[in-house]
Formats: structure tokens, C-alpha cells, sequence
């Protein structure tokens, strides 16, 4: 056991805008760029390499950025410590990697990118989605971290079976207008695409609160919402809405860890240990523990 390595290096207090701000309005699944797919095909190889470095007793310190503020993915707790999901992840993935030792800095999106970029930070762990721009400047690992679970916020008084949205295009359910920046706008587009004979009536929107839309749903102004379980379960209790609002799962959005681009052997090491702690139960222990439910389903290809 490494002792002393999860010492927290710096804190920047600057809040992120939106529950889903680590995202983009592509949704999951975006097609990697061929040197990012180079670089993470380089696995093997460089697995060896980190073994020969823990075999010869070397440990190399590593600076990863984290978020401070992305409850419960990646945050400081009321102790001044990191906590979250990505945070338990990335430190059993540390321990797993005897031939490294991480340390951890927590700022803003913003600043975790920046630091990225410049190489400060070896890779940024914060929950972030995957799109095109990002998969051509940043090393994408091969496996995600976790899942942004989505679904649907219904009535539980009249709606309580519209659990998926082949179920709202059906019954002809109104939508909650949605954002065209928003990651759930990219989920209906996609079921829209895919179902031509079966289609949602999406209406674009600006940017609204998290609780209007909830509210809307309860009076009736609209049938359902498709949200992030996430911000469901923070937003319902503040707003006095759990009894009547019901959030049905139907699937996540991946999210991911991202690398400097240079980081190779460090993306590589990482992507086994993390392919480990799928196979051995931790990752649906971890998601169990934050979000309610095993994300794991949602994020295995088939």
C-alpha cells in the first residue's frame, strides 16, 4: 500500500455552470480519430513497460486533474478531500498500479483542459462525455469510467409506465423542450433517426432550470423529461417533488477520463486496471454506492 499519495494539491473555488457541463450535445459513442485509436491499440506494449518500471523499483509520480464541484462524480467533501465516483475509481486503479503514484488537483473544467493541454496534468478524471473535438485533441482510453445514466421523469399519478422513449413516441407523450446543446437533445435525435415510422416531437429550447421542468411535468404542462438521474435525485427533494415525480432508467451516456496525448503508456496501464475492476465487481459496487444502480449494463457493449 502507497502511503501519503492522496494528498490534495490545490483547490480553485469557480462553480460549473449546468449539471451536465462535462458533457456535449453529441451523445455517447462518437468515432475516435485514427491517432487516438493508435495510441490506445498501443496497449500491450506499453503494459510491459509499466511492468518492467515496477519490477526495477521506480515509481513515477503523476498529476491528475480532478473536478471539485461534479456531485457525485468528482468533488471536494466536506472535509476538504476529494470524494465521488471517478475519485473511488481512480484511486483503487492506483492501487492496482504499483509502478505509479498519483496525485490529485482540484479545479474547474476549464482548468483541468487547460492543464491538459499544456501537460501539467497527465490526464483529467471528471466525467467527461465524448465528442468529436475532444477525441482529435485528447488520448481517449479504450474503456470508460462510468455512465451518466438518463431516462425519464414522469407523473407517477398517470405516467408511472412510460419507461422508455419508444413509449413516449407511442402513446404520443409531450416532451419537456430541450436545448440543441444539451447531451439529452442528442438522445432523441438519435432515437428520432433510428425510428422513422416512431417519432418524439422534439422542441428545441434555451437553457431552463432542472426544477421548472420537473415542476411542468407535476402540474401537467408536459408528460415527461428525459434527465440525468443525477440531477433528478438532487433537484426533486429541494423542490418537494419526490412524491409525485418518478425517474425511470433507460440508458447512459459513457463518460470518460482523458489523457495528454503523449500519455500512452499511462493510458494504457490504466485501461487494464480498469478493465479489471469491471470484471471483478467494483465498478457495479462503486455505481451501486452513488447513483442507485449498476451502470455497467448501460456501458457494456454487446
Amino acid at each position: 500500500m502507497k502511503l501519503g499519495k492522496f494528498a490534495l494539491i490545490g483547490l480553485t473555488a469557480i462553480l460549473a455552470l449546468g449539471a451536465t457541463a462535462c458533457g456535449s450535445s453529441t451523445a455517447n459513442n462518437t468515432v475516435s480519430t485514427s491517432a487516438a485509436t493508435e495510441s490506445a491499440a498501443g496497449a500491450s506494449e506499453a503494459a510491459d513497460t509499466s511492468a518492467d518500471s515496477a519490477s526495477s523499483g521506480e515509481v513515477q509520480k503523476v498529476l491528475i486533474g480532478i473536478r471539485q464541484d461534479l456531485y457525485p462524480t468528482s468533488y471536494i467533501n466536506e472535509q476538504g478531500e476529494p470524494a465521488g465516483y471517478d475519485i473511488d475509481v481512480i484511486k483503487k486503479i492506483d492501487e492496482l498500479l504499483p509502478e505509479y503514484e498519483f496525485e490529485y488537483e482540484a479545479v474547474s473544467q476549464e482548468a483541468l483542459l487547460t492543464g491538459v493541454d499544456t501537460g501539467k496534468y497527465k490526464a483529467a478524471v471528471a466525467g467527461f462525455y465524448s465528442n468529436d473535438d475532444r477525441r482529435a485533441k485528447y488520448l481517449f482510453p479504450e474503456e470508460c469510467i462510468g455512465g451518466n445514466i438518463i431516462g425519464l421523469a414522469v407523473r407517477k399519478s398517470d405516467e408511472a409506465d412510460i419507461k422508455t422513449l419508444e413509449d413516449v413516441a407511442t402513446n404520443n407523450k409531450s416532451v419537456v423542450p430541450i436545448a440543441p446543446t444539451s447531451g439529452m437533445y442528442g438522445i432523441v435525435v438519435a432515437y428520432n433517426n433510428e425510428h422513422p415510422d416512431n417519432q418524439i416531437n422534439l422542441v428545441d429550447a434555451e437553457w431552463t432550470s432542472a426544477a421548472d421542468e420537473y415542476k411542468w411535468v407535476a402540474d401537467g404542462r408536459y408528460d415527461v423529461a428525459v434527465a440525468s438521474k443525477n440531477v433528478v435525485d438532487d433537484t426533486l427533494p429541494k423542490i418537494g417533488l419526490e412524491d409525485q415525480i418518478q425517474f425511470n432508467s433507460f440508458t447512459a451516456i459513457k463518460t470518460w477520463s482523458l489523457f495528454n496525448p503523449s500519455e500512452t503508456e499511462l493510458a494504457a496501464a490504466y485501461d487494464k486496471a480498469l478493465k479489471q475492476l469491471k470484471e471483478d465487481g467494483f465498478i457495479s459496487e462503486k455505481s451501486e454506492e452513488y447513483f442507485g444502480e449498476d451502470i455497467l449494463p448501460y456501458i457494456t457493449e454487446e
